[in-house]
């Protein structure tokens, strides 16, 4: 079996991208990010990932983004899937992260293009053709541009056999229903951004990995989500949707998205605070009350 075979084959059930936790004195807790980490797969969860959003590259250096990818790679260690992220790099700075990740033991790599660079067929394809031959490290693709992710470019991306497959930030039903309607016929993993909700249109449509909004915390809750719509016991995935992610997604998109998971993971003792890095501030003490009762209220105590 090819390790891009190998991938996408373990490319299932959810994907629980890493939020960064960060000192007093805006530092990476490298030493909080490793027990975490460490927890994630004693909870069996199948895929780690470090990623643009949830990870707050925006506000990581280039050596910190590699700090986290070499720690994680050590710390998962094979237990799980760990795919890591590239910055908005240069080629050639992609080309010497791929490198270098594929020493260090990381299983795949989400390549994550700068949209100011363009949009189009062209740049995206071109960027691929760039990187190709630097490893052998199966690519993920990033769609999470404003503007619809151009199809033929995906489907043309599906057919190398690096590229085993896109996490779709964009649309979250259309484009991701064409994606996966695009790629049917190949071996290509379109994982779901963002939602159990979104999952339970796509896994009839073969997705077979999404992310979910309360793995991050709560990893039982969206393993046994997975095993029911596996197992096509759809109306008890759909009672967990309702159950957890609707009640609970609500208070957390209304008071920051980012700055309520990291209120969720702080209240549950998986990391020491819930601070965001400078200049982003976290949830005031309204906001972060609000949020803990409703996690509280849905999840119960800690």
């Amino acid at each position: 079996m090819s390790r891009a075979t190998d991938v996408v084959d373990r490319l299932a059930g959810p994907v629980v991208p890493v939020n960064i936790c960060f000192t007093e004195d805006d530092a990476v807790d490298y030493a909080a990010m490793e027990r975490y980490v460490d927890w994630l797969c004693t909870e069996r969860v199948p895929v780690v990932l470090l990623t643009y959003g949830s990870s707050e590259f925006a506000a990581l250096s280039p050596d910190e983004i590699w700090q986290l990818t070499e720690l994680f790679a050590r710390t998962v260690a094979g237990r799980s899937l760990f795919v890591a992220s590239t910055g908005y790099y240069t080629i050639d700075e992609s080309r010497d992260f791929l490198r270098r990740a594929d020493q260090a033991g990381v299983d795949a790599v989400k390549v994550q293009i700068n949209p100011w660079l363009g949009q189009g067929r062209d740049v995206i394809v071109r960027y691929f053709d760039g990187i190709r031959d630097a490893t052998e490290m199966p690519l993920i693709v990033w769609g999470a541009w404003p503007d619809p992710y151009p199809i033929d470019a995906v489907r043309e991306l599906a057919q190398r056999e690096e590229v085993v497959g896109i996490k779709n930030d964009g649309d979250p039903f259309y484009a991701y229903y064409d994606m996966l309607r695009a790629t049917a016929d190949q071996s290509f993993a379109v994982i779901s951004g963002g939602q159990m909700r979104n999952f339970m249109f796509g896994h009839p449509l073969g997705a077979a990995a999404y992310l979910c909004t309360v793995a991050p915390f709560r990893p039982a809750i969206a393993l046994e989500f997975y095993a029911h719509l596996k197992a096509e016991r759809t109306k008890e995935a759909w009672a967990m949707v309702e159950r957890y992610e609707d009640r609970w997604l609500k208070a957390a998109v209304d008071h920051d998205w980012l700055g309520s998971i990291k209120v969720a993971m702080e209240l549950y003792g998986l990391v020491p605070n819930a601070r965001l890095r400078s200049p982003r501030t976290g949830l005031d003490a309204e906001a972060r009350d609000a949020v803990r009762n409703t996690l509280i209220d849905v999840f119960g105590e800690p």
